[in-house]
């Protein structure tokens, strides 16, 4: 019967520098942890439980490990599966990231028996592991250093370990820090400099632990920016009031295409107050809604992309999505969707809140929609004709639309004709009073003071177009945000929010249109670059066999650093392994090392790396010293040949003074 093959056994790791920085990279992946998943409780005691057991374990290294103590580490161990199980399911303890705080727990049990440099080195990666988890809630540069730090603490503790074994005084290789620099570099370039895939999800990102709130009844009144709580379940705008908007973040969005996030749609304008026709059509869906469940991709669709919202305050119901939607997940137990497809969660959002969503990017372009045609009654899908409802607007009002569409040969032309017309002639202001009492607020806007804001661009925009035969709604939720095309996401405030009309094509859907000023009159969806320098959020990130890189990428800008720190990871392990080899040839020349027989032995390396040549195992140190010579003389490989031929085969080994000697001859030459 063959014999099983085990793993050699590991040193005792004897550097206290070295257990110093294995307890300061898991310091680091806790910091990233509260700073980020904002979770205070587990890290704290998580993170002081590991300093006591870093204590014992160094005080106790040399000791031999105990029957009773394994089994309490292990006890601990399967205490901290119980309660990632018990806060995964029931969130008995807060649910906020069961898995960093699992992780967390198991690096502080197990630092009470980190006795070997494997079990340090175990306990550095599961701080990775921890820093990775945390990375799914880092929106910004900083986390970039958090990262570094981490690596520095692990180049630390492979010097300060290596050379505490050899009995050198702590400091950092130059050679091994410019090769891994270098790996690392080399990595960050590849991944910068290959194009990424394009394919499509098959299940969500799961980053938020679910909501078990149930629906009551009928959907609660959103209160959102620009909506205000009316008599039905879907809210109303009122363009007689407008509160103030300020400046704090609503919620953050990673992705690689910027958008518009849109919210709740209304079709019914009547006395200056939109609302919405259908309230109550509500149709059921599951927390994770797959594509199979929705409309099909529009004809000229050019691709899909992902979105990755956090929610940053408490937020109402509603789920802003970039339009039209292939498939999302929300942690909730379950969505209701209404008649305008905007989805709906039984309870508010709260902050920490995150969910996903994949859309499509149809073909907008001007070209499509110069020959997309007019849209007729007979195009129109069922209960439609609220959208070509224009009786609320003066006939003053609807004179000017017709003037401005007169020339246009195509719907597509009438709506640019209005849009522009709008953008160009008034003023966009948010120092705007109250509607005169008695007035209508269209004409108001139109016709005295010939400034507004978005909601009173919008409903004179949308009221026009119906007045010209073309189907139109108003739409609200926010603006793109401000976006930063490196990180690949957008912070998106409570001054985002907005209002914008929907305009219906015969063979496009519907279309978003614009006509506020200093925004785009045909706010379409594109991808700013397919490189992953400026695109990293452009790969779907979904959990999935095989979808690695596709999860990075929902790590935007930071997405490079898990690559490159792989590529270096395994330069390293392999440049690692040979240099160990090397050592153990050396070590089996004798286990009891006699006085200058280690100094003697480095010197006799460093004379081989001189000569640019190494000694293969058939060579004996005379028959290497010989081949060299021929090319090159070197009186001190020969000197110090002899010295470990005498040692080897003799048994004398010269004194370490001797040693010394020799090497500064090394220096000297």
């Amino acid at each position: 019967m063959a014999a099983v093959k085990l793993l050699p056994a590991s040193p005792v790791e004897q550097s206290l520098e070295g257990r110093f920085l294995v307890l300061s990279a898991f310091a680091v992946a806790v910091l990233a942890v509260v700073l980020y998943g904002q979770d205070y409780v587990i890290p704290a005691l998580g993170f002081g439980i590991a300093i006591a057991g870093h204590v014992v374990s160094y005080r106790g290294r040399n000791r031999k490990r105990t029957f009773w103590g394994q089994v309490l580490v292990a006890s601990l161990v399967v205490a901290s599966l119980s309660y990632f199980l018990a806060d995964s399911v029931g969130a008995l303890l807060g649910g906020v990231m069961p898995q960093a705080n699992f992780a967390i727990l198991l690096v502080a049990v197990t630092s009470f028996d980190l006795k070997t440099r494997r079990n340090c080195y175990s306990s550095l990666w599961i701080s990775l592991a921890i820093l990775y988890l945390a990375s799914v809630y880092a929106w910004d540069y900083p986390f970039g250093l958090l990262v570094l730090m981490w690596a520095i603490c692990l180049a630390g503790f492979w010097s300060a370990s290596h050379l505490r074994r050899m009995g050198a005084r702590f400091a950092l290789p130059r050679s091994a820090i410019t090769f891994v620099a270098g790996a690392v570099l080399l990595g960050v370039v590849a991944f910068i400099f290959i194009p990424q895939p394009t394919f499509d999800p098959t299940g969500p990102v799961v980053v938020s632990l679910p909501s078990y709130a149930q629906f009551k009844g009928e959907l609660e009144n959103p209160i959102l920016p620009l909506v205000q709580t009316s008599g039905d379940t879907s809210g109303s705008v009122d363009l007689h009031y407008r509160g103030r908007l300020g400046d704090s973040p609503v919620m953050y969005v990673r992705t690689g295409a910027p958008a518009y996030w849109r919210g709740l749609v209304f079709d019914r304008y009547d006395g200056g107050v939109w609302t919405a026709s259908q309230p109550n059509a509500l149709y059921q869906y599951p927390p994770y809604v797959p594509a199979r469940l929705l409309e099909p991709a529009p004809d000229a669709n050019l691709g899909t992309f992902v979105q990755v919202f956090r929610v940053a305050r408490t937020m109402p119901g509603v789920i802003n999505t970039a339009s039209p939607v292939q498939s999302l997940y929300v942690p909730v137990s379950e969505l209701r969707r209404d008649a305008y497809g905007t989805f709906h969660t039984p309870d508010v959002l709260r902050p920490g809140t995150t969910y996903s969503v994949v859309s499509y990017i149809p073909d907008l372009s001007a070209a499509r929609l110069v020959g997309d045609g007019f849209a007729t009654a007979g195009s129109l899908p069922s209960a439609m004709d609220v959208y070509l409802d224009a009786h609320s607007l003066s006939g003053r009002a609807q004179d000017l639309a017709h003037q401005v569409v007169k020339q246009a040969t195509s719907q597509y032309g009438e709506v640019m004709a209005l849009t522009s017309y709008l953008q160009q002639t008034y003023r966009y202001t948010l120092e705007l009073g109250h509607v005169p009492p008695g007035r209508d607020p269209v004409d108001w806007f139109l016709f005295d003071v010939k400034a507004g804001y978005c909601e009173q661009f919008a409903t004179a925009a949308t009221l026009m177009f119906r007045s010209a035969g073309i189907p139109a709604r108003l739409v609200t939720g926010y603006a793109t945000g401000d976006y930063d095309p490196v990180l690949n996401q957008a912070v998106v405030r409570e001054r985002d929010a907005h209002a914008w009309v929907e305009v219906w094509f015969p063979h496009d859907g519907w279309v978003p249109v614009d006509p506020t000023p200093s925004f785009s009159a045909l706010p379409a969806t594109r991808f700013p670059n397919h490189w992953a320098a400026a695109g990293l959020a452009r790969l779907i990130p979904h959990l999935s066999i095989g979808a690695a890189p596709a999860v990075l990428a929902s790590m935007g800008f930071l997405g490079v650093l898990p690559p490159a720190i792989a590529v270096a990871l395994v330069v390293t392990v392999m440049w690692a392994w040979i240099r160990t080899r090397r050592r153990r040839r050396l070590a089996t020349l004798g286990s009891n090392a006699a006085p200058g027989e280690s100094e003697l032995l480095r010197l006799y390396e460093r004379l081989q790396e001189r000569a640019g040549r190494r000694r293969g195992p058939p060579e004996t140190p005379l028959e290497y010293w010989r081949e060299v010579s021929a090319l090159a003389p070197m009186p001190l490989l020969q000197e110090v040949t002899e010295a470990v031929n005498e040692g080897a085969y003799a048994g004398r080994w010269p004194e370490p003074d001797r040693v010394l000697e020799l090497e500064n001859q090394l220096t000297v030459s």
